[in-house]
């Protein structure tokens, strides 16, 4: 997923992603994020024990509707959304950052796949950037995500 280099955004994606696994201690979960909504290139990448070519995506703007609904079935439960429909990341996190809700897998069963999933689409917008507002915005709600769950994964080792 650092094959090809799609900006700093996606730097600081991995940047958090790599935080959150530090703070968990590298923690494996036996359970997978909930496929439900899950985009089938994500699926296909499982299917394929999460090797060789990572799968393409040929129609960004459908793949960004799909993402969202993916990404919007595993929120935990205290985010809200703007008057806009976006995701809200100013403020504290909401529980305490103690409710993660479906974001709660760790390993390559949890959190890899919504990095891998961004890549996936990084990849196609960086050919057509027409799209890449959308997927900027949802690679900084990760990491908006991602950073919480470090912080507080450091804060309570892990122990809610």
């Amino acid at each position: 997923m650092t094959k090809d280099d799609l900006g700093c955004h996606y730097h600081a994606l991995v940047a958090a992603w790599t935080r959150m696994e530090v703070a968990s201690r590298f923690e494996y979960s036996s359970t997978n994020l909930p496929y439900k909504y899950r985009p089938k290139q994500v699926s296909q990448w499982i299917s394929q024990s999460r090797r060789g070519e990572p799968p393409g995506v040929e129609d960004p703007s459908q793949y960004a509707i799909e993402w969202q609904r993916w990404w919007d079935y595993l929120q935990p439960s205290w985010r809200k959304k703007d008057v806009d429909g976006r995701w809200m990341t100013s403020g504290n996190y909401g529980g305490g950052g103690k409710e993660w809700g479906n974001l709660y897998h760790w390993g390559v069963n949890g959190v890899l796949s919504i990095v891998a999933s961004l890549y996936f689409w990084g990849r196609a917008v960086r050919l057509r950037p027409e799209f890449s507002a959308a997927w900027e915005a949802a690679v900084q709600d990760v990491v908006w995500i991602l950073e919480g769950m470090a912080l507080y994964y450091e804060m309570f080792k892990g122990k809610f």
